[in-house]
């Protein structure tokens, strides 16, 4: 019996009986389905799932109706409260009342299963719920904590499509007049979980700010589903606008609450909202327990700097962090090629007893590489075998392609050997770069055994491997063996590309095949690969180089009046074409074409036109193609501007070259020394020494270290300007003193920078001494010159004659100049004019003579020149 007390009077009890007798027959299967969720509780996120179907209410119905007909007596009467559907519900609808449903309901409060199931019976055979019977069911199922049913109830009050209910406020003001504290957070609790079901974001939280506002108080959990809820189904602004508005109406908020927002706010990739919210926050007491996730995020959204402040915090604090944070912290930190902080991440991790994996020393050991320090990666490399993490072959890849970039390519072959000796499984990758290196090295007999090693362990080769042992062919000039790599690439069925096709050309090209590069074009054309602007470039540089300059302008017309993808490349092979014919105006009139139809040449090739260009005398030509590149949004290198100011330095106008200078400057291009030293010395021929000096001041505080040349050039202007001043015999004198006294500070700069001079160097030196009448000093330099193994050429030579003639020393003049022809040194003609003044001044007529007609003999013969010996880029 459910019943646990009879009603007072016997008639009373008696009807309830049997009504409830009938109740209890009906319900017993829904009530068996009921009491399956009687243990539910209110934790959890889980939406209710207890729906009763209309099926299940008539199938039940009629369970009802068969019992009831049984207990009739026999004979064709039935009894008149069960007469049929209708009498049942109309004779039910007669007996239910609020009054006795809710007496019934709170007889079945020690079992709300059966309670739900008699509420929702009595709703399905047509009895109106009112709020006295709402407000018991929601009291039992509070206080029993049956969440899905009590959800289930509020869901059919608030939908905006359900059966409707009583006004819902008025329900929990009864609740919170008649609940304990706890059962009422429990109702507002499954209140706002089915608001979540049955309407959007904005009203839910609208409903939860107008509880608060009337004095309930919705749990942590309630705030956190809904915050949870929202950040599922909207975006990162309504999770932000939720959180707000529970912060402004006093909600409860936790560490959890922080979680799901910013977790919200770093998905929306709006780091420095999260972090802000992180930082209110903790300055209101609630202490974050997702380190690991808000680390995450930071990274996710590439904070990494700051995501490495809080790791450095979180370990201060001694907060557990989990190993992908470090490993997010360092990968992130690597990117940015911060490294010394990444090593700080992974010494963190250790301390802090996580197990170092392979990932961060992967990160650190593939970032030192990609920097070219080959030195560090081995380092972690030795770090990581050290803990017992074996290397792999991606690791291997890195730390051996490190090398081939830094040039080291025996040292590949090295570590190669040691890591395939190691049992290291190494995969084609490897393989490849190991063969590269021996190709680069010239071994192409152990790239071609290395392939054949590759295959036995079952990895087959590739385009690449093909292309890699072609290339390596090419750059021995081992052209038939690199058309026979070609074949066995097409034997084994694997398609050439481009590239592998590009580097068979410039092969071709650089032996001057010119029918093979051809041939290799027709093959491209029936494999339907499209030859690139490079290839036909190859072929026309190819026809030029050979001569046949008519052969190509041929093809480049056609080529060019046809179209093709980057015709720059065409371009440039034509304009090479002709500077390498020595047709320097028909390639710079080519250039101008180009340009007049809105294209360029490459860098290269308006370099080597600019460099022509003034070799050739033409500065304006040379200044109009730099200046069109400038206008193209190309900037020059230093070697274009250096080639334009020397050619206006030649021609004395320095106040262009200064323009120039100062436009390679302010463009961002950082001068050398040979840029500096060019305009320096284009000072010095101008007679403007202290402006020259001024530039290597300049030079020396830029940090750019003078090389020898710079200070030939120094010295030379020093000895030019002193000669220049054409002043009396005794302030000539103190000038020549002043000069010595320069030429030795520059000397000594020169040895503290550990600059050795050269044959020129020498030459000014001996030059200013000579001119300075300190002969003896003059030959001490020779000597010392001599001493260190440097072979005077003729301007030495001819100086120290020069000087020792000007001063009578006739006879070492003498002397030097036989040591000049014994050392196989070609006079030129000032030596000869200076030795034969000098024989003139001392009277020795007839040597004059003689020494004259050897002069002319020598020099009509071409044994002889009227032009100084020295190299062009050396000239003082």
């Amino acid at each position: 019996m459910l019943v646990s007390r009879q009603p007072k009077g016997t008639s009373e009890w008696f009807r309830h009986w049997r009504v409830f007798l009938a109740w209890e027959t009906f319900s017993s299967p829904l009530s068996a389905l009921a009491a399956a969720d009687q243990s539910d509780s209110s934790s959890g996120d889980e939406k209710p799932s207890f729906v009763l179907d209309n099926k299940i209410i008539r199938r039940r119905a009629h369970v009802l109706t068969s019992e009831v007909q049984s207990d009739s007596p026999s004979g064709d009467e039935k009894p008149s409260f069960v007469p049929n559907n209708n009498n049942i519900i109309r004779r039910r609808t007669h007996v239910l009342t609020s009054e006795n449903v809710v007496q019934t309901l709170h007889c079945l409060k020690r079992n709300p299963a059966v309670a739900f199931a008699y509420f929702k019976d009595a709703e399905s055979i047509g009895f109106q719920h009112g709020f006295s019977t709402y407000a018991e069911i929601m009291h039992i199922l509070s206080h029993s904590r049956q969440r899905k049913m009590l959800v289930f109830l509020f869901c059919e009050i608030v939908s905006p499509t359900g059966s409707g209910g009583p006004e819902i406020l008025a329900l929990m003001n009864h609740l919170r007049a008649a609940c304990a504290t706890q059962a009422l957070s429990f109702a507002i609790n499954c209140l706002i979980e089915a608001y979540i079901i049955c309407h959007d974001a904005q009203v839910t939280i609208d409903m939860l700010s107008h509880l608060c506002r009337l004095g309930y108080v919705p749990s942590v959990w309630a705030c956190n589903f809904v915050l949870n809820s929202v950040a599922q189904s909207s975006g990162s602004e309504m999770v932000v606008a939720a959180y707000e508005q529970m912060k402004y109406s006093q909600m409860t908020l936790d560490a959890d609450s922080l979680n799901i927002v910013t977790k919200s706010l770093f998905k929306a990739k709006k780091a420095d909202k999260a972090v802000q919210l992180w930082v209110e926050m903790i300055e209101i007491g609630v202490k974050p327990h997702g380190y690991s996730s808000f680390i995450i995020g930071l990274c996710d959204c590439g904070k990494y700097d700051l995501a490495y402040e809080v790791l450095q915090g979180a370990n201060k604090e001694r907060v557990p962090i989990e190993a992908m944070a470090y490993n997010m912290v360092m990968d992130g930190l690597c990117k940015e090629m911060k490294l010394e902080a990444a090593e700080k991440v992974l010494e963190l991790k250790s301390k802090q007893g996580c197990v170092p994996d392979i990932y961060g020393y992967s990160y650190l050991i593939r970032s030192y590489c990609k920097m070219g320090n080959a030195l560090k990666a081995v380092d972690h490399c030795e770090a990581m075998e050290s803990h017992g993490i074996k290397l792999n072959c991606h690791i291997v890849g890195y730390l051996l392609q490190c090398l081939g970039n830094l040039g080291k390519t025996s040292d590949v072959i090295v570590h190669f050997k040691k890591f395939i000796n190691s049992g290291i499984h190494l995969d084609k990758v490897v393989y490849n770069i190991a063969m590269d290196a021996y190709c680069k090295l010239g071994n192409m007999n152990e790239a071609v055994n290395l392939l054949s090693e590759m295959m036995s362990r079952g990895l087959a080769p590739d385009r690449i491997h093909y292309t890699c042992l072609i290339n390596g062919y090419c750059l021995k000039g081992e052209m038939e063996k690199a058309q026979q790599e070609f074949m066995k690439m097409l034997s084994s069925n694997i398609k050439p590309d481009i590239v592998t096709c590009n580097i068979l050309a410039t092969g071709f090209g650089r032996s001057g095949l010119v029918m093979e590069v051809f041939d290799l074009l027709d093959y491209m054309k029936d494999e339907g690969l499209e030859p690139t602007s490079l290839i036909y470039g190859v072929a026309i540089d190819s026809l030029c180089r050979r001569g046949n300059l008519s052969e190509a302008e041929k093809l480049f017309y056609i080529v060019e009046e046809k179209g093709i993808d980057n015709i720059e490349a065409l371009h440039s092979a034509m304009v090479c074409g002709y500077l390498n014919s020595g047709l320097t105006n028909d390639a710079y009139m080519l250039f101008l074409r180009i340009v007049r139809q809105e294209n360029l040449v490459d860098h290269f090739s308006c370099s080597k036109l600019i460099n022509d260009l003034c070799r050739d005398g033409n500065v304006k030509g040379a200044s109009d193609v730099l200046s069109t590149m400038l206008n193209k949004n190309v900037v020059p290198d230093v070697v274009s501007y250096t080639h334009l100011i020397s050619a206006y330095c030649e021609t004395g106008d320095m106040s262009t070259a200064l323009l120039w200078f100062n436009d390679m400057v302010g463009r961002g291009c950082s001068p050398d020394a040979t840029v500096y030293t060019v305009l320096m010395n284009g000072y010095c021929r101008a007679g403007h020494f202290q402006e020259a000096c001024k530039l290597f001041d300049q030079m020396i505080k830029l940090n750019i270290k003078p090389d020898v040349v710079a200070y030939t050039v120094l010295l030379n202007g020093a000895l030019k300007e002193t000669l220049q001043k054409g002043s009396q015999a005794a302030s000539r004198r103190r000038e020549l003193y002043l000069l010595r006294e320069k030429h030795q500070k520059l000397l000594s700069s020169m040895e503290d920078e550990d600059i050795e001079p050269d044959v020129q160097c020498y030459t000014v030196l001996i030059d200013g001494r000579c001119k300075a009448e300190f002969l003896e000093e003059a030959r001490v330099l020779f000597d010392d010159m001599l001493q260190k193994g440097l072979t005077p050429d003729v301007d030495t030579y001819r100086v120290l004659i020069d000087g020792y003639c000007s001063q009578g020393e006739i006879t070492k003049a003498e002397v030097l100049f036989q040591k000049m022809k014994d050392n196989h040194v070609s006079p030129d003609i000032y030596t000869y004019r200076a030795l034969i003044w000098g024989y003139y001044s001392q009277g020795k007529i007839a040597k004059a003579e003689n020494l004259s007609q050897e002069m002319i003999q020598m020099k009509n013969e071409g044994r002889s020149s009227d032009v100084l010996t020295v190299p062009h880029n050396r000239k003082p």
